[in-house]
């Protein structure tokens, strides 16, 4: 059924499509031919499926096309490539597509002279992926889809947790901020770190320096400047934490012009994003304690990107900590971050315990306390 209608839609549109790779769990080569123009009528299709498309951007397909970012399974996939910056209209490229689940309502917008429908809810999603990072993907789902679905590998063993399958092993994960104004809402970055994050180039944000950039200036404008992605174009961005500058000096590139400034604390450089993994893994910023994550229930999972610290604030429990006790602190009472290092770690948020058990490790101690209603778990990402 697509779009809650008893009927499919129908297409004729000239959509040049030579060859498709589809990875999931297992590779599977398909022949994706013109008689074929959109996705939704290639059968087994999943989330985390990956498919490599030979196409020419077609502008003209635009009524065919539903979302901004993430469309529509049944969105004309050479429309959404031009709509979504990757190729012009004519233009003939490769690029690489993830399936998403489905969301529960689509935007529309106007962008590279391409208008894109609204809608509702709709089964399954796609949306683009650098070509570096797609040839080894194996599973990825929405950003919008939080929280993140990481299972775990242990589970602290309580009666009201069910086992949950093991997932299979993956090489190497690269986890991704999908928040341009996520290097803001970092706590405690250090110089040398270095964080990955999906933006859309832009030529309005403010910035400030060449090169190195403050770190309050616009990344997706900042991205533009330094050539790693053009306007309107959605990637990841590898972004290196710098400490302060005595001075920032503007320059004009590639459209965007910075701006001159004095002494400021932090910093950061960019690059474009290289190198194969087998999944990206869409992360959150640390929001101080688990019950500062909207929504947060149990059995849900999050990847929260934090910093260890000790001595500042109090926390309660051992291996199961209550939902109020700070992260930075229990990360490093668990041994997954030493005090000053950063990095992601993974949530299992848990019912409320009758009772927590204080104790010390690694230099941090923690309080005994009686029933309380929300609790968590800890899980070093790999």
């Amino acid at each position: 059924m697509c779009h809650q209608t008893n009927q499919l839609r129908r297409y004729s549109i000239p959509v040049f499509l030579s060859s498709l790779l589809l990875l999931s769990f297992f590779s599977t080569s398909l022949a994706f031919g013109q008689a074929s123009p959109n996705l939704r009528s290639i059968t087994g299709l999943q989330p985390g499926s990956v498919l490599f498309l030979s196409i020419k951007g077609d502008a003209s397909a635009s009524s065919s096309l539903w979302g901004t970012d993430i469309y529509t399974l049944d969105s004309n996939v050479a429309a959404a490539a031009v709509h979504a910056g990757l190729l012009a209209n004519g233009q003939t490229g490769t690029v690489a597509v993830i399936i998403c689940d489905g969301l529960s309502s689509y935007s529309g917008s106007t962008r590279n002279g391409v208008t894109s429908n609204s809608w509702g809810n709709f089964g399954l999603s796609f949306r683009f992926v650098q070509i570096s990072q797609g040839t080894t993907v194996v599973a990825q789902t929405s950003p919008s889809t939080q929280p993140v679905t990481v299972p775990p590998t242990t589970q602290p063993a309580q009666p009201s947790q069910p086992a949950q399958q093991q997932p299979a092993p993956y090489k190497q994960n690269l986890y991704v901020f999908d928040d341009a104004d996520v290097l803001t809402k970092l706590r405690k970055p250090t110089p040398g770190t270095i964080v990955y994050v999906q933006v859309t180039g832009s030529t309005s944000g403010s910035v400030w320096g060449s090169d190195i950039y403050t770190l309050d200036s616009n990344l997706s404008t900042a991205a533009v400047h330094a050539g790693v992605l053009s306007n309107g174009q959605r990637g990841i961005v590898k972004v290196t934490i710098l400490p302060g500058q005595s001075s920032y000096t503007a320059s004009t590139r590639n459209g965007v012009t910075t701006r001159n400034y004095g002494s400021y604390g932090m910093s950061y450089s960019l690059q474009a994003a290289t190198g194969a993994t087998d999944r990206v893994v869409w992360m959150i910023p640390d929001p101080g304690a688990v019950r500062d994550i909207p929504g947060a229930a149990p059995g849900k999972t999050y990847v929260v990107w934090v910093t260890g610290s000790k001595n500042e604030y109090t926390i309660w429990g051992s291996d199961i900590y209550t939902s109020d006790s700070v992260l930075s602190h229990t990360a490093v009472h668990a041994g997954i971050l030493q005090v000053g290092e950063s990095g992601p770690v993974i949530v299992h948020v848990l019912p409320g315990q009758p009772n927590y058990t204080g104790s010390s490790r690694n230099g941090v101690s923690s309080n005994s306390y009686g029933q309380y209603g929300l609790s968590y778990s800890l899980e070093p990402a790999r």
